[in-house]
This record gives structure tokens, C-alpha cells and sequence, in this order.
């Protein structure tokens, strides 16, 4: 089994769990991104590629960082499975840590692991499409007026409504944005998605939970400039008035790692929230 390490190099920590990992699994078995040098004691140790060789050449991707790393490197590395390492400040997707990383990676030599497939959404307009693991947004930026927007399901309207922006999101992401603004927390695992909006003008609004496979149109009538479209808050399409925005599941699933002893669900909740 071949490991390709990735991460971000600018957290703190992160040359600590390089570490773990450096003196867990063989150097034969690993690859590492070459934008991880500087944080390799030993640097003659080890192999470093691009991260387009470790998607071609690794089996399992090892991200260090936080969920936002971890959403990078899924969408890079969006056919491996992959294993989230956290040296940030939350961690719903990077569930590993400094405590149990050396476990699991033996775990994962001895294949005592398996895969946890997280839903997907696509976004489609102006002929552009991205995919996000935990949510899509359409909002404005650098101005406080409001936006409007028609939004269908499966070719039925839903609601017309103004306000800060609409949210699409995954199970995965349902404990992000979603939850900051009022969305139901779904069971990552599930097949739906989340339509959100983000402070309506009307009160009455509420989140609504579809199908994953139901197909989703929001039509923006806004005239409002520095509308956008942003996919997990990394990678964004400029909007303008008659826009047609099209969201469904993605055919792709996120292949996340789960060895023996992680914590389940639950307690990542009760933990991550504080609930007791």
C-alpha cells in the first residue's frame, strides 16, 4: 500500500505528525508533496512528488491540517480514500490526532480499516461546474443589499424570497455553514441535500431537506453586483442578474478512512458542540 502525504504546510503542529507517520510506515511505502520539504527533518528520507503523481501513484491520502484542508484535498484527490489529520481548531472531517495517528496508520498496513462514502453536490451555471463536499453558497460580497431568488425542485417552486444568499448543502456539511444558519444536522451518511436560505426577509422561511438526487434551481432576478457562487468557500464563479444556478448530487462520493476505536459520530457531535 502506497501513502500519499499532503496537508498544509503554514499550521502549526503539522511537523510533529510528519513524524508519527515518518517512523510508522516504511519510506518505500510513502509519498509526500514536495510543498512539505521544509517540514521533513530528513528530507533525503523519503520521496517527494507533485500532487498530481501522488493522485496517480498512492492508494490512501494522509491530510494534515483542518476541514478546510481536508475539503482541498478532496477535491484534488476526489477518487482516494482519504484520511484526515487534525493540527486545527475543529475537526469534523479530520477526526485523527496526534494521540491516535500512529494506531491507525498501523491499522491501515494490517487493513483493519474501512470506508465511510460521503455525498457530493454539484453546482452548474454559465456552462461552469463545481462540486463541493460540504456546502454551496450564493451570496453578495462587499455589499449589504439583499439578494433575490426563485428556487425550484424538480421543476416545482419551492420559494421566491429575499435575503442574504441561499445555501446548498451535503449531510457532511450540514454541521458547517448549515448549522451557523439554522439547518437541520443530518447523519453524514444519508442521501439528501439541504436547501437553506440564508436570512430571508421572510420569517416563515425554514431549511428543507430533498432528496440527493432531486435536481435544484435557483434563479437569481437580483440586480445586486458582487453576487457569487462559492463551493466549500475555495473555489467561486462570479453570478449576475438571470443567472439560472442548477445543484444536484454529484456521481462522485468522498472515500473517508475509519479505523478501529475512532470515535463514532456521536461523540465527535457531543465533543465538537460542546453538548455534555
Amino acid at each position: 500500500m502506497i501513502f500519499g502525504i499532503t496537508g498544509n504546510p503554514v499550521k502549526e503542529g503539522i511537523e510533529r505528525i510528519l513524524s508519527i507517520i515518518l517512523d510508522t510506515l516504511k519510506p518505500s511505502d510513502i509519498l509526500i508533496w514536495d510543498g512539505l520539504k521544509d517540514k521533513i527533518l530528513s528530507p533525503e528520507r523519503v520521496q517527494f512528488e507533485s500532487e498530481n503523481a501522488i493522485k496517480n501513484e498512492a492508494d490512501v491520502i494522509i491530510t494534515i491540517g483542518g476541514d478546510g484542508t481536508f475539503l482541498r484535498t478532496a477535491r484534488v484527490f476526489n477518487s482516494k480514500p482519504i484520511i484526515g489529520v487534525n493540527v486545527g481548531t475543529f475537526g469534523f472531517l479530520t477526526i485523527y490526532g496526534q494521540e491516535n495517528i500512529r494506531q491507525a496508520l498501523e491499522d491501515l498496513v494490517s487493513g483493519r480499516w474501512s470506508l465511510e462514502e460521503r455525498v457530493t453536490v454539484k453546482a452548474t451555471v454559465e456552462g461552469r461546474t463545481v462540486i463541493a463536499l460540504n456546502d454551496i453558497t450564493i451570496n453578495v460580497t462587499g455589499s449589504s443589499r439583499m439578494l433575490s431568488l426563485n428556487v425550484k425542485v424538480d421543476g416545482q417552486n419551492l420559494f421566491d424570497f429575499r435575503g442574504d444568499g441561499l445555501l446548498i448543502s451535503t449531510p457532511t456539511g450540514s454541521t458547517a455553514y448549515n448549522l451557523s444558519a439554522g439547518g437541520p444536522i443530518l447523519y453524514p451518511t444519508m442521501e439528501a441535500l439541504v436547501i437553506t436560505p440564508i436570512c430571508p426577509h421572510k420569517l416563515s422561511l425554514r431549511p428543507v431537506v430533498v432528496p440527493a438526487r432531486s435536481r435544484i434551481e435557483a434563479f437569481v432576478s437580483s440586480r445586486t453586483e458582487d453576487m457569487i457562487l462559492s463551493a466549500d468557500g475555495q473555489e467561486i464563479i462570479p453570478l449576475k442578474s438571470g443567472n439560472h444556478i442548477f445543484f444536484t448530487r454529484d456521481d462522485s462520493n468522498v472515500k473517508m478512512v475509519k479505523t478501529p476505536g475512532v470515535q463514532d459520530y456521536f461523540e465527535i457531535l457531543k465533543n465538537k458542540l460542546s453538548w455534555g
